[in-house]
């Protein structure tokens, strides 16, 4: 698993890059991308990428985890991510078992315009 935090490296605009390592991914497009969020999107140009209402706070590791063992995803992005020592581990098994990256999203200003941008 691949547990990331990324921030915004423009903030007047609050467009969020991530790290290349979590978005390059080898050989034929794995799956999808999820973003759980409240105040954050992905370009509109981004291919194989679904932004999901970010859920209440309990829901959120069950939500993980389906979206993990669907079979269809490759990364989740998770806006402002807290998780127990046990969902964690819980949680980085089945990254490893699927080949899923997770990675937590802390935006600074959540009324901007919010955009989440990388190379996919």
């Amino acid at each position: 698993m691949t547990l990331l935090t990324s921030t915004p490296t423009n903030n007047e605009n609050n467009i969020i890059q991530f790290p290349y390592r979590v978005a390059q991914h080898s050989g034929v497009n794995k799956g999808w991308s999820y973003l759980l969020s409240d105040s954050v999107a992905f370009q509109k140009n981004v291919e194989h990428a679904i932004r999901i209402q970010k859920p209440d706070q309990e829901k959120i590791p069950t939500w993980i985890k389906r979206l993990i063992t669907s079979g269809q995803c490759r990364s989740i992005y998770v806006e402002d991510l807290s998780l127990t020592s046990e969902e964690r581990i819980s949680i980085h098994r089945l990254c490893e078992q699927y080949s899923v990256s997770l990675v937590a999203v802390s935006v600074n200003d959540k009324a901007a315009g919010n955009i989440v941008q990388g190379p996919w």
